[in-house]
C-alpha cells in the first residue's frame, strides 16, 4: 500500500483501537519500506513488531488444526484429480483393503468433527 493511501486510511479509521487483522507491505514511491501497514487502521509495523503479534494472538492449537486442514483439502484435490485410478482400486474383485480402512478412518474423522462443530454452537 503506497504511503499516501496509508495516511488517507489513518485519518479515516480516526485512532480507533483495531486488532490489526491483515497486513500487507508498506510503500514509498513505487518501492517498499520494509514496514508492513494493517489494511483496517493504517498503523505502521517493523517486521519483527508484526511477527510477534501474529504470535501473541495465535492459539498453537488452533493454527495446526488449520494448518492440517489444508494438508487435508490438498490430499483431497489430488485423489479426485486421480479419480479413475481410484475407481479400478475401488472395482477390483477382491477389493481394497487400504481404501476400505482410509474409509473408515474418514468416517470417524467426520464424526469427531461434527462433535466439534455441535460443541462450539
Amino acid at each position: 500500500m503506497e504511503y499516501e493511501e496509508v495516511k488517507a486510511l489513518r485519518e479515516r479509521w480516526g485512532g480507533k483501537p483495531c486488532d490489526h487483522p491483515d497486513f500487507t507491505d508498506e510503500y514509498l514511491f513505487g518501492s517498499k519500506t520494509g514496514d508492513f501497514v494493517c489494511t483496517q487502521c493504517g498503523e505502521s509495523f517493523t517486521k519483527r513488531q508484526r511477527d510477534q503479534m501474529n504470535r501473541k494472538g495465535a492459539n498453537p492449537k488452533l493454527v495446526q488444526f488449520t494448518e492440517q486442514n489444508k494438508m487435508l483439502k490438498e490430499r483431497i484435490d489430488i485423489l479426485a484429480a486421480r479419480r479413475d485410478r481410484l475407481d479400478a482400486l475401488a472395482n477390483a474383485a477382491d477389493g481394497h483393503s487400504d481404501l476400505d480402512a482410509t474409509l473408515l478412518e474418514q468416517l470417524c474423522l467426520i464424526k469427531f468433527l461434527d462433535e466439534l462443530i455441535q460443541s462450539t454452537d
